[in-house]
């Protein structure tokens, strides 16, 4: 570490660490690489502006050897990367920024164009250049602009000082804070970590980022990452080495907490400056652990999360699922992962080893599904698949109207029955509802609602694909002059005693009738054209008679009744005498109608409503 104390700055890297950007950082496989780039003396200061890397070097040219040291000053250089942050290119000196000063490490604001340097030793550059043993030798921030071409001096930053250093600088996203290492009165140690709001195109007074950041120590080399967390190397606080790697969210809240990252990067060496590619999956720092090429060099930073990859099948088909919702709950009940599947059906999150997981995943006409992860035995997995098979849902929908115009009756009741078990759900406030049912059953549902007489809907799932069966239910109301037929009224041919079938449709009347007893109404009864119309008048005269004692026998006042036949002469179709017509032509004639005479809406009871 002997020139990194050139620019005590430069060379010393904090890490306060902070938990809140857990997302990034935690939880993830870390690996290192040496680079080409490196040389015998010191490289450090790596910095990510577009597709390059640039980093502080020593230089040989001799012109700018100092006369009191054998060494050169520090110079930029730069590497071209690829795609994925690896270098492509040999290192090349950048002579754009070239001073007879040290130079970096520097940061760039990509929306405003600028690029925030460290230069040292403005005032005497053959003095020997370590920071805080000479009070003439100082360091500040300049700023350079980009041009299409090169690059640019702009402007010093105003709170350079001579009684101070403030150093390696690094910049929000917006251009609007900055953030740096200084050495200026009232800190907490030999140098902290400061920021800068830029207000109205002015910079504010510098202000302590406060304990939680620094130390009695040295903090140096921050980085904000574009994930929010700030980026740090500090040896004030307890690690592994002299200077360790630490993060923080920011900004820094009551709440944060100074996360390291322990042995993956840090040694028992110096570790700084840390920097991360806009991939999120790879970066770059320096060190002096052993097995470098020189004093400081550059390491290339791999990062791989443990990733559990769920990918979501239909069990009938057995392919992909799109859009399936996936929520993982750890052992204490809170959420660990969350998302939604893609087209192939897979969702990919980012989970702890050795813990144990509940995955539910759910789907619209798919029942949910419910599986345990137990990752305690995994190992040192970084990526692991795992299918999960959801079995479509068979549904009922539709919607429940008033039969004339249509309109949506809300909260009508509905009892799904399939023999065994009978569930009740309510329609919403559109007449609108849906139900899970079964394969290969047979169903009923009895549809009512407040003042509209209600009905049954028979259907059965035998042989039925996934998919639903939906209904548009019609309701006749109860409002005086409605006219409501009957279904399921039939005889026996010549005969007009109530069979047991048409029974099941008169109880739905008596119930309607004990439910609204100012109800009043006529039971008209109808025949089709066939066989004499003095007979079938008589017919039909007998049969209206036969409903109107079954009602009474039941229990409905005589006076509240009227019962009329009509026989033939009141068809609904073609089927008049002589005409030729089916069998199911003639039955549609054949039918007995409620006529609601009086109503007054005075419901004996009404349960409580539930949407489903």
């Amino acid at each position: 570490m002997k020139t990194k104390y050139l620019l005590a700055f430069i060379f010393i890297l904090i890490t306060t660490s902070g938990m809140a950007q857990k997302s990034l950082f935690e939880d993830v496989k870390m690996s290192i690489d040496t680079l080409d780039i490196n040389t015998p003396y010191s490289d450090f200061g790596p910095a990510i502006i577009e597709n390059e890397l640039i980093f502080s070097s020593f230089t040989d040219d001799i012109g700018k050897k100092s006369k009191n040291q054998n060494k050169a000053f520090y110079d930029l250089f730069s590497s071209d990367l690829n795609q994925i942050g690896n270098i492509i290119t040999p290192r090349r000196m950048l002579t754009t920024m070239i001073s007879q000063y040290h130079e970096g490490p520097l940061t760039f604001c990509e929306k405003t164009g600028e690029l925030f340097l460290t230069q040292s030793n403005w005032e005497n550059p053959e003095e020997l250049n370590i920071v805080f043993k000479k009070r003439n030798i100082r360091l500040g921030i300049v700023v350079y602009e980009k041009t299409a071409l090169t690059w640019q001096f702009k402007e010093k930053y105003p709170f350079n000082s001579s009684e101070y250093s403030i150093a390696h600088p690094t910049i929000n996203a917006t251009g609007d804070t900055l953030i740096f290492v200084s050495d200026m009165p009232g800190g907490y140690g030999m140098t902290d970590l400061y920021y800068s709001a830029k207000v109205n195109g002015e910079w504010e007074d510098p202000v302590n980022l406060g304990p939680k950041v620094n130390s009695a120590g040295k903090e140096m080399f921050p980085f904000l990452n574009i994930d929010g967390s700030l980026v740090f190397s500090s040896d004030g606080h307890e690690g592994v080495g002299s200077l360790d790697l630490f993060f923080i969210d920011f900004p820094i809240r009551d709440y944060s907490a100074r996360s390291t990252f322990g042995d993956q990067i840090n040694s028992s060496a110096d570790d700084f400056g840390l920097v991360i590619h806009p991939n999120q999956r790879s970066g770059y720092f320096s060190s002096n652990r052993e097995g470098g090429a020189g004093d400081d060099d550059i390491y290339f930073l791999k990062m791989e999360d443990y990733r559990f990859n769920v990918v979501t099948l239909s069990n009938y088909t057995k392919r992909a699922l799109t859009g399936t919702n996936v929520n993982i709950i750890d052992e204490d009940g809170k959420v660990a992962a969350t998302g939604q599947s893609d087209e192939t059906g897979k969702i990919s999150v980012k989970l702890k080893v050795d813990k144990k997981y509940t995955l539910i995943a759910s789907l619209n006409n798919y029942l949910d599904k419910v599986a345990d992860l137990d990752l305690t035995n995994e190992g040192d997995f970084v990526e692991k698949n795992q299918k999960v098979y959801l079995d479509p849902e068979f549904m009922l929908t539709g919607q429940v109207v008033d039969i004339l115009g249509n309109i949506p009756i809300p909260d009508a009741m509905l009892i799904v029955s399939d023999g065994s078990k009978a569930d009740t759900i309510y329609a919403d406030y559109q007449g609108q509802f849906s139900h899970y049912i079964e394969p290969d059953k047979d169903y009923k549902v009895d549809v009512t609602a407040y003042n509209f007489f209600g009905t049954e809907v028979e259907f059965n799932t035998l042989g039925m694909k996934p998919g639903a069966v939906d209904y548009l239910v019609q309701l006749n109301s109860l409002d005086a002059g409605s006219r409501i037929e009957l279904k399921n009224i039939y005889y026996d041919l010549a005969k007009w005693n109530i069979r047991p079938d048409a029974a099941a449709e008169l109880d739905r009347l008596v119930s309607v009738l004990e439910e609204y007893p100012d109800l009043q109404i006529r039971l008209e009864s109808h025949t089709d054209s066939r066989g004499a119309d003095d007979f079938n008048m008589e017919l039909s005269r007998k049969r209206s008679e036969s409903a109107f004692q079954y009602l009474v026998s039941k229990g409905i006042d005589p006076d509240r009744l009227e019962h009329v036949g009509f026989g033939e002469t009141q068809l609904v179709n073609k089927c008049e005498d002589g005409v030729n017509c089916t069998e199911e032509e003639h039955a549609e004639n054949r039918r007995t109608v409620v006529e609601i005479l009086k109503a007054k809406v005075t419901r004996r009871s009404k349960g409580n409503i539930f949407y489903f």
